[in-house]
């Protein structure tokens, strides 16, 4: 029992021991704040009526001012700024320098677009008369149309004409329909031809086999005023321009689709097909 209280007493001392230690560490740290604050509160005065001669010969630091500093330093930001500001309104204006330059450009002409437009136009222009130019050009053909004469003697003579044509696809439907329209007075060749087709009398048809055309006509193509030697010239016309292709070699006669032997009240033979030996 005995050691346990020794242990507890030398426990206890070295805690009081610690405790003064760190109390004077703690005056020895503080120790200008602490006297500071006794003198300036008059503590020992209050307490003990006088006041140690350490205390009272203790000089108060000066509080540092922070806010002063403060105001010094934004006084002097404010002063460089004010500088700042002066200095970059004293450069000299730019505008003196940069007139000559606008007076310039407004001097320069422009006369460019006006030759880029002459040279559209002209491109334009062989181009739309290159496009007229393959428009015109059209293929021509010649037929040859058997039209007749009268001799200062009456006698029919046998006259063989070409004509040009634009081209197409039937080009021995389209010579027989010129055949029968008669010739064209304003071609030279054609001033004096005549033809002794009856008036009115219409293509109804044609057919070519084996060499032969089968020619369908009107019933108008029966009657001719001219007599015998008009349904002669007339048949012989009819045969003449057939045969001038290549693919027709003799003339078959029909009227209104039906073969018959006889032309007409003269009776001239069409009951077979008809070459230009016959004439």
């Amino acid at each position: 029992m005995a050691d346990k209280k020794k242990k507890r007493s030398g426990f206890t001392v070295a805690c009081v021991v610690l405790v003064v230690l760190v109390c004077f560490i703690v005056f020895l740290v503080k120790k200008d704040t602490i006297i500071t604050n006794l003198k300036e509160t008059n503590f020992f005065e209050r307490v003990f009526g006088a006041t140690p001669g350490f205390v009272e010969k203790h000089e108060v630091p000066e509080k540092a001012d922070s806010t002063g500093e403060q105001k010094q330093t934004v006084v002097t930001e404010d002063s460089t700024v004010k500088i700042q500001i002066e200095t970059e309104k004293k450069p000299a204006p730019a505008p003196e320098q940069t007139q000559p330059v606008k007076q310039e450009q407004k001097i320069t002409p422009e006369p460019a677009p006006e030759k880029e437009a002459v040279t559209k136009s002209t491109s334009s222009e062989k181009e739309t008369a290159k496009a007229e130019s393959v428009k015109t050009e059209v293929p021509i053909t010649e037929l040859q149309l058997c039209f007749v004469e009268i001799d200062s003697e009456g006698s029919v003579v046998r006259k063989l004409v070409k004509r040009s044509i634009p081209k197409d696809d039937s080009p021995l439907s389209t010579a027989l329909k010129l055949l029968l329209k008669g010739p064209d007075a304003s071609i030279a060749a054609e001033k004096n031809c005549q033809s002794l087709i009856p008036a009115g009398t219409k293509l109804l048809g044609i057919k070519i086999q084996n060499g032969v055309a089968y020619l369908d006509f009107s019933e108008d193509f029966e009657i001719n005023t001219f007599g015998v030697e008009g349904y002669n010239a007339q048949l012989m016309q009819i045969v003449y321009t057939a045969t001038s292709f290549s693919t027709v070699k003799s003339v078959q006669f029909l009227i209104e689709g039906e073969k018959k032997e006889y032309l007409g009240s003269e009776g001239q033979w069409i009951g077979s097909p008809l070459s230009r030996n016959a004439f």
